[in-house]
């Protein structure tokens, strides 16, 4: 990931402030973090929404899918196809990550976004088939709540956004939302932003960075907290090479040579029984477990 400073110092502040702003339109909105409580709150509600809609009659994606492959739009063999591509997906980007030739990550790269395209085009299918399922309608009912409780005309709080400013908003919320949440960007945010060195200081205790109880962290706050916990250990317990010292994802990804060869001969032992076991044939998700 591109090293930006004035990103990833925009992104801290927003962070500790517990806010972002969003413009539309040449004017100012500002999207107040969820706490760690509302959140829960909020999640909550969906299974409670779930269970009125399948007593209103609205089936569940489970459902839905057991009734598509009756008539054949949907099969077994396309949720094992969607499983494999994403696998297959997965362990490609993987390996991008380590080509350093830049001719040969632009090869790379174009078998990856073709590899991309099949994906989509098949959880699109998917996603079509279960538009209307019992889970969909209760994350919709989710993000109507969710919007109203975080869109303001004010940084005080005080002047909620009308609905009609809230569906327009919504996409920049969501984005917004996204980046922040985003591992590797909390990674960044965490060591270039200095946010590290002020919680290698107080590691024992680092909820005390924000002067907050657990429930009343945003989101954001907690996985930052999460997100350096786990670099602050990698380094802890993990020989770090010099040519990656300066890079939070290479590092947090990075495994010792010792650890890796006996992951290899475990997986070996384990897929040979699986091998056995199924007759001689794997499925994708076989090299994942």
């Amino acid at each position: 990931m591109e090293k930006n400073h004035y990103k990833i110092h925009r992104d801290l502040l927003d962070i500790v402030r517990g806010y972002s702003e969003l413009v539309f339109a040449e004017e100012v909105f500002y999207f107040k973090h969820f706490s760690v409580e509302q959140s829960l709150e909020h999640e909550s509600l969906v299974e409670v929404d779930i269970e009125k809609s399948k007593k209103s009659g609205i089936k569940t994606k489970e459902e839905i899918l057991e009734s598509a492959k009756v008539t054949g739009a949907w099969s077994d063999a396309s949720e094992e196809d969607l499983k494999s591509k994403k696998w297959v997906l997965n362990k490609s980007l993987t390996a991008l990550s380590k080509i350093q030739d830049d001719n040969q990550r632009k090869i790379f790269n174009k078998q990856i976004e073709n590899q991309r395209e099949d994906l989509r085009l098949l959880e699109a299918k998917r996603t079509k088939l279960l538009a209307y399922s019992a889970e969909n309608l209760a994350e919709s009912k989710k993000i109507n709540r969710l919007t109203e409780a975080a869109l303001f005309s004010d940084s005080d709080f005080g002047k909620p956004v009308k609905e009609e400013y809230r569906l327009l908003l919504s996409p920049l919320l969501f984005s917004r939302y996204a980046s922040l949440m985003e591992r590797n960007n909390l990674l960044m945010i965490s060591f270039h932003g200095g946010f590290f060195d002020m919680f290698a200081t107080q590691y024992r205790s680092p909820i005390a960075l924000f002067d907050r109880s657990f429930a009343e962290l945003t989101v954001f706050q907690k996985n930052l907290l999460s997100v350096s916990t786990s670099l602050f250990n990698k380094f802890k317990n993990t020989t770090i090479p010099d040519e990656i010292m300066g890079d939070p994802i290479k590092i947090m990804d990075y495994e010792e040579k010792e650890h890796k060869e006996k992951t290899v001969s475990h997986g070996v032992d384990d897929l040979r029984a699986k091998t056995k076991a199924r007759g001689g044939k794997l499925k994708a998700e076989d090299f994942l477990s």
